[in-house]
């Protein structure tokens, strides 16, 4: 039986960015990475117009006029080129301004995802504080195994004679406790994204919010003006004050949508980040220290890999026992590490992605063996 690909023929292009350093340096990458419109509508391809998403940035989300000058000079006519803000985070204000109901009910729910999200950091906390205590321990006692040897290692003693070296029992003993705990640590994210969908699901039911006129009016002119644009482009900024708009306006597949119309994507940092399945957060300089975890289900555009943004700051990519247990725990996706000028480029082809670094900087993909592969710009990315 013939199955056509379901992202079309010519689908768009999706391009990750690490954390270019300033709104120049963002849109002079989107602008030399993103090419020509690909919109299967012929009148939106002639438009060839940008949207920006600068809902990361919260209430300030419509301070613009840097991001847009910058797209609208890029233009290849005269008159520049046509770029509009999609304003999600400012809708969502709005309506909830003119339903005090919804409002207090949005305020309840909120409070909650505070309260799972510090639950689930002091359980994520101590168990990777944990980790790292018995790894230290281990390396002590057998300085010559990696964190690889051991997650790798099997639960029982290998086969062999009734008497052997005792470093052979060693090795088992700090293999099951690191497994475990990593094991743990991979168990209690799921356990954490399920509670976060619950809850957005909850709220939705709750408040009742698509059946409200005001609401479908205002989702309909979001998806018209992102499945109109040429291109959408993401600044970094807030991974969750992207994510709420979109989640508000049940907006989590439009992404998805508007790739396989022809439209491509440019995101940088948490505009890169929140394209995935899970938006993984890091940040050692806090007191007390906040170790990776799971800030929030992203939209799923991006399947199969992990963005590490900001990578040669806070992943210690030099460290193979950090990399093979950060590649152990994000087992069922390729952990892929981006910095200033790095761009990976996905483009859907047969159900996996062809993947190439077009930025000016390397794109970094890791795995469980700690190893790190670099791929210059130009490069196919073959880890992916």
């Amino acid at each position: 039986m013939h199955s056509s690909d379901p992202m079309g023929e010519r689908p768009g292009r999706i391009l990750l960015n690490g954390n270019a350093e300033s709104i120049d340096r963002f849109v002079q990458l989107a602008n030399r990475t993103l090419g020509p419109s690909t919109h299967r509508d012929e009148e939106a391809r002639a438009r060839d117009a940008i949207l920006v998403c600068t809902a990361a940035w919260g209430p300030t989300e419509l301070n613009d006029a840097a991001v847009r000058r910058g797209f609208a000079r890029s233009g290849r006519g005269h008159k520049g080129r046509y770029v509009d803000n999609l304003g999600i985070h400012t809708a969502m204000t709005r309506f909830l301004s003119e339903r005090p109901v919804v409002a207090a009910l949005y305020e309840e729910h909120e409070a909650v995802w505070r309260e799972l999200y510090t639950t689930y950091t002091m359980e994520n906390d101590a168990t990777v504080a944990h980790l790292r205590r018995i790894w230290a321990r281990c390396n002590e006692v057998l300085p010559e195994l990696t964190m690889h040897d051991l997650l790798a290692t099997a639960r029982d003693l290998p086969p062999g004679p009734r008497t052997r070296p005792t470093r052979v029992f060693l090795r088992t003993a700090f293999a099951n406790q690191l497994r475990r705990l990593v094991a743990d640590l991979a168990e209690a994210d799921e356990r954490h994204a399920s509670a976060l969908k619950q809850l957005w699901t909850h709220f939705h039911l709750a408040a009742g919010i698509e059946f409200d006129p005001l609401w479908q009016e205002t989702r309909a002119r979001l998806l018209d003006a992102v499945l109109n644009a040429s291109a959408l482009v993401i600044p970094g900024g807030s991974p969750s004050r992207l994510l709420v708009g979109f989640r508000f306006f049940a907006m989590e597949y439009v992404v998805t949508e508007a790739v396989r119309r022809g439209i491509s994507i440019f995101g940088t940092s948490a505009g890169a980040m929140c394209l995935g399945r899970r938006v993984v957060v890091f940040n050692d300089k806090g007191n007390p220290r906040q170790e990776f975890q799971i800030l929030e289900n992203g939209l799923r555009l991006v399947e199969g890999l992990q963005i590490f943004p900001h990578v040669t700051d806070r992943v210690q990519t030099e460290d193979p026992a950090n990399l093979a247990y950060l590649a152990a725990r994000f087992h069922h996706r390729a952990c892929v590490g981006l910095n200033q000028g790095s761009v990976l480029e996905l483009v859907p082809a047969g159900g996996r992605w062809r993947a190439t670094s077009v930025g000016d900087e390397d794109v970094v993909v890791f795995g469980r063996t700690g190893e790190k592969h670099r791929y210059p710009p130009g490069a196919t990315v073959t880890d992916i």
